[in-house]
């Protein structure tokens, strides 16, 4: 132990234990901590485990790490994101998750919700008739449209991709439970819609 605190105490490697504080009188017991290099001096200056490099070195490998981090970040911005989902979740976690929603035909409107109407097929004379219609709903609030089923299918070919960016649950008119996707689009718009609506 250090009495005066000019005195140097180096690689002791042995247990601390039952040290007094000078002033308060204060017992610390059985720290098991292991005292290595410690230099007691006027100015109590403590030595600690350092690497001394010219500043050249020094500002040179902070360059180059500063470029890395921005170049990282634009591969990241730039990146397939259904790839980059890919990737991660063959490690373990799934970065982002992703989903496809129909565009309605070649216009920029996103359909976020459909229902069959009418589903009606029947012989009339000999004759194979099919009435099926479906109500479809728009993400950019225009009034819903009611179309064909076929007609519906031929126009929903076109999909645009969109990360999940969180899940929440809401009930509707009848009391049931409504699971929601929150999704972010390629162009900052974010929207709501259910599961069944994507892909």
């Amino acid at each position: 132990m250090a009495k005066d605190t000019k005195e140097v105490v180096k690689d002791t490697k042995e247990v601390v234990k039952g040290i007094f504080v000078k002033d308060t009188k204060e017992v610390v017991k059985d720290t098991k901590e292991v005292v290595k290099d410690i230099f007691v001096k006027d100015t109590k200056e403590v030595v600690k485990d350092t690497v001394e490099i010219p500043r050249k070195d020094f500002d040179s490998m902070m360059a180059r790490m500063d470029k890395q981090s921005k170049d990282i970040e634009l591969l990241y911005k730039a990146a397939d994101k259904s790839r980059l989902a890919k990737a991660g979740s063959e490690g373990g976690e799934v970065l982002i998750k992703q989903v496809k929603i129909s565009k309605w035909d070649n216009t920029k409107s996103l359909v976020i919700g459909w229902k069959l109407v009418t589903n009606r097929c029947e012989v009339v004379m000999g004759k194979w008739v099919e009435d099926q219609s479906v109500i479809v709903v728009f993400d950019d609030g225009s009034k819903p449209i009611t179309v064909s089923l076929l007609e519906f299918y031929r126009r929903i070919l076109n999909k645009e991709v969109a990360d999940i960016v969180g899940r929440s649950e809401d009930t509707d008119s009848e009391g049931n439970v409504v699971h929601l996707l929150k999704l972010e689009l390629s162009n900052g718009k974010k929207l709501e819609i259910q599961p069944q609506f994507v892909n």
